[in-house]
């Protein structure tokens, strides 16, 4: 519960950045995707764009909740690689219908 807590007041009291380049960047390449009709592909590059901005753009204010523990790095990845391999799964599976 206490682990809860401290989540909900790090989402209410930060204030992250991110680069005006990358977002249109962003915009640039999902919009492509979506005019080409590559609808994977444009999710594809939101999950990129969300892990990239989320914990490596951002990652003094992880440091600064969960401390110099490992765990918090190490759940993270790991999430985010479990993801990923879904995602391109997904993206090479023939859609039916």
């Amino acid at each position: 519960m206490d682990a809860i807590k401290s989540l909900l007041e790090f989402i209410s009291d930060k204030e992250m950045s991110v680069p005006l380049g990358q977002v249109i960047l962003f915009v640039v390449l999902n919009s492509v995707s979506i005019l080409m009709g590559r609808y994977r592909m444009g999710l594809l590059i939101s999950y990129c764009f969300v892990i990239y901005w989320g914990f490596v753009a951002n990652n003094e204010y992880f440091v600064d909740m969960l401390g110099n523990t490992h765990w918090g790095l190490t759940v993270y990845i790991f999430s985010g690689v479990i993801m990923l391999i879904l995602f391109i799964l997904g993206f090479f599976r023939e859609n039916k219908g």
